[in-house]
C-alpha cells in the first residue's frame, strides 16, 4: 500500500513539474471559477467579472507574471471595483457598457498578497499549482468576496470604503473624489457639490504647503538629482553629499488643473481659488 500511495504521489509530482506557467494559472483559475461562476462571475480570458448594482463591475485578473519585466513564473490576483461615474467623470452615463472591463480600467484597485499580507508578493508558479489553487480560493472565499459583497451597491461603497483602505492601493486619495461622482450621478447635487470642494481643498493645501516647503526625496551620498525649480524657474541638480533626503521645491499645478477643469464641466462652483 506504501508503495502504491508513493507511486501516485510521484506521478502527480512530475505531472506538475512538467506544467508551463500558463498551464498552472489555468489551473488557479479554474479552481477559483467553479466557486465563483454560481456567484454571478463571466469568465473572460484571465479575467472573471460580474455586474452589480447595475453598471458597477467587479474584477478579478489572473496575472501570469509580468512580460513586460520578462518575469513569467509569478502569478498575481489583481482585484478591482469600477463605478462607471468615477472612471467617466461624468453624473450623466452615456458611454455604452462593454461586455466586461478589466482590473486597470478600475476604480478601486488592490492584489491578493498587498491586501491579505500586506505585500505584493505573488506565487510562484514553479510549486505545485493545486496547492495554490487551494491557497487563492481560500483567501477569494475569506477575504475577497465579504468586501464584494460589502461594496455591490454604491450605498455599499459610500457606506464601507473607508473603512477598507489596504483594497485600494492606487486611488485612496481620491475617496471624496469619487464620492461627488456617485452623488452627482444619483442626482444629490449638494452633496456632490460639497465632496468635490473639500477634496479641491485637500489638493489646493497640499499644493500651497509644498509650494513654500518643498518636498523630500532621498538620495544616496554622491547621487545627483535634476529638477525644474518652481521658485525660480529654471532647472537645478542636487548632488549628495551624504545619504539622506533633500528638499525639492517642485510644486507641480496639474492636478488642480485638472479639477478645475472637470469642476467647469461640471458645473461646479469652486468654494477655493488660487
Amino acid at each position: 500500500m506504501f508503495t502504491l500511495l508513493k507511486s501516485r504521489f510521484s506521478k502527480k509530482e512530475e505531472l506538475t513539474n512538467t506544467l508551463s506557467s500558463t498551464e498552472s494559472v489555468d489551473i488557479i483559475e479554474n479552481t477559483a471559477y467553479e466557486y465563483l461562476k454560481p456567484l454571478g462571475f463571466k469568465k473572460h480570458g484571465r479575467t472573471l467579472h460580474r455586474f452589480v448594482d447595475g453598471d458597477m463591475s467587479q474584477v478579478l485578473w489572473f496575472q501570469n507574471g509580468c512580460p513586460q519585466k520578462g518575469v513569467t513564473d509569478i502569478f498575481w490576483l489583481s482585484i478591482g471595483i469600477r463605478i462607471p461615474e468615477c472612471n467617466e467623470r461624468k453624473f450623466v452615463i452615456d458611454t455604452p457598457m462593454k461586455k466586461y472591463y478589466r482590473e486597470y480600467e478600475c476604480d478601486i484597485r488592490t492584489d491578493l498578497g498587498s491586501y491579505v499580507n500586506g505585500s505584493g508578493v505573488g506565487y510562484d508558479l514553479k510549486k505545485d499549482p493545486y496547492r495554490i489553487a487551494e491557497d487563492v480560493l481560500k483567501k477569494i472565499k475569506e477575504n475577497i468576496m465579504p468586501v464584494f459583497d460589502l461594496m455591490s451597491s454604491r450605498d455599499g461603497v459610500l457606506k464601507y470604503r473607508r473603512e477598507y483602505k489596504s483594497f485600494d492601493l492606487f486611488h485612496n486619495r481620491a475617496v471624496l473624489l469619487h464620492e461627488a461622482m456617485i452623488y452627482g450621478r444619483r442626482g444629490d447635487i449638494e452633496k456632490a457639490y460639497e465632496c468635490f470642494n473639500e477634496y479641491y481643498k485637500n489638493a489646493l493645501d497640499e499644493y500651497t504647503y509644498t509650494v513654500e516647503h518643498g518636498s523630500q526625496f532621498y538620495l544616496k551620498k554622491g547621487k545627483s538629482v535634476m529638477y525644474l525649480n518652481r521658485r525660480t524657474g529654471e532647472s537645478e541638480t542636487i548632488v549628495a553629499k551624504k545619504d539622506g533626503y533633500v528638499t525639492l521645491y517642485d510644486a507641480n499645478d496639474a492636478h488642480l488643473k485638472a479639477l478645475e477643469e472637470l469642476a467647469l464641466k461640471l458645473d461646479i462652483p469652486l468654494l477655493y481659488h488660487r
